[in-house]
This record gives structure tokens, sequence and C-alpha cells, in this order.
């Protein structure tokens, strides 16, 4: 039994229940699957991936496409990811060449005491570093332009991000865990019937009611999985992943 199954299977699955084969019916149904499979991602499934991502010359580095938000933080070192430190008072205005490229941010707080790194399953449990020091240097977020920034002392050309992924591919797809298929074909037929006046309010409540009891099903069978297998699956699920 395969682990995924794509959001075009699920509603093309939908398609042949309802006796449908209008195009405009599945694009319609697709995109209510793509929110969907976001609201799933946000605190039922929280699928990890781990990408080995380039560093830009300003020492940013994009965040993917697919990315909600961070687990770690860190480099391969002697076999082993180690986490970046936080640094909450790093400046992310940055400056401009006289060709209008992005130059380097300000460099790091190394004297920070607050610096922390993040830990845990899935994001949930924050522990400082002690001393405000880390070799490896230090990173925060900019929610603005969807990057990592970087402290100065920072000398690797790739960074390696856990995060959680809202569950879509390069090519558009969406790949669902089969512990949140059903979850997904409820929201879907809840926000289908949402859009129709011909449909009675008691069944549209039935509906909502079916997407929130299979919601917690699926939440719970999240929860039951090992966390550490959960991480390992997808690792070699993501083809992004780096062979530690």
């Amino acid at each position: 039994m395969k682990s995924y199954i794509t959001l075009n299977e699920i509603v093309k699955s939908l398609l042949i229940q309802m006796g449908e084969q209008d195009e405009n019916k599945f694009y319609q149904l697709f995109d209510i699957g793509i929110r969907g499979a976001k609201e799933l991602a946000f605190d039922t499934t929280q699928e990890i991936k781990v990408a080995k991502l380039p560093v830009n010359a300003n020492l940013t580095v994009d965040l993917p496409c697919d990315y909600i938000n961070y687990r770690r933080i860190g480099v391969c070192s002697a076999g082993e990811l180690k986490s970046l430190g936080l640094d909450t008072e790093m400046c992310l205005s940055s400056d401009f060449d006289s060709c209008g490229n992005a130059m380097s941010y300000a460099s790091s707080n190394l004297s920070n005491l607050n610096s922390v790194y993040w830990t845990g399953w899935p994001t949930d449990n924050i522990y400082g570093l002690g001393g405000g020091n880390n070799i490896y240097g230090f990173y925060k977020i900019n929610k603005e332009h969807n990057q990592i920034v970087l402290s100065s002392d920072f000398g690797g050309t790739h960074l390696v991000l856990e995060y959680i992924s809202d569950g879509s591919t390069d090519d558009g797809e969406y790949q669902i865990h089969v512990f949140a298929e059903e979850a997904l074909r409820s929201y879907i037929w809840w926000k289908h019937l949402q859009r129709k006046k011909n449909v009675n309010a008691n069944e549209k409540m039935m509906a909502r009611k079916d997407w929130y009891n299979e919601k917690r099903i699926a939440t719970a069978r999240f929860s039951s999985f090992n966390k550490e297998e959960a991480l390992q699956a997808s690792r070699k699920h993501n083809k992004q992943s780096p062979k530690f």
C-alpha cells in the first residue's frame, strides 16, 4: 500500500462518485482541494521535508515554494545536522550596490544571550543556547522576502532546512498522506455543497460535521505515528533530501 495519494487522484475519484465528467468541475474541486490540503498541513499532517539549499551571495537562502514553517535550520558536519542559532536582533534591512543588487545583511550580534534554536516536533519547543554563541552561525527568517537571512560569520555554501510543507510539488501537484485522504475528501465535498443554493442547510451542516470528524481522526492517526519514523519516511519521499 502506498503512503501518498495525489490531489489529482482524489478529485477524479470524487467526480466519478458524483457522475461528473465536466473539466470545469474538475478545476473547481481541485482549487477547493488545494485550500483543504493547506488547511490540513497547518495543524494535522505537518509534513516534514528536508532540503539542502544554496546560500546566495548576500548570505540569504530562498525558502521552498511549499514552505509553511521550519523545524530545524543547520549545516551538515561530521555526518550530523548541527543547528544554527536564532538571532532575533539581526537587522533585516540590506544595502544595495550601484547595480541595485542586494548586499549582505548586517552581521549577527554574537553577544546576544537570547539566541535560541528550534527542536522538537513539529516546532513548538524552543531551547536556549547557553552563552549566546554558536560556531556554525546565526539566522533570522525574513517573512517579507520569504528568505532565511544568515549572519556574516556563516561560511558555508549550503544550508539544510527541515520544514513543514503544504504538500505541493514543483509541477503544481499535491501529495496527500493516506492518513489524511478521507479528511481532504470531506473538506472538498463540504466546500462544494456550500456553493450550491439548491442544497438545504441541514445537508451542508452534516457535510461540515463530517469534515471536522475526519480531520479529528486524521490528527489522531498522525499523533500515534512514530515521529522519528515519519521524518525518516518523509526524507525518503522527498527527492531534495540531503544524504546524512
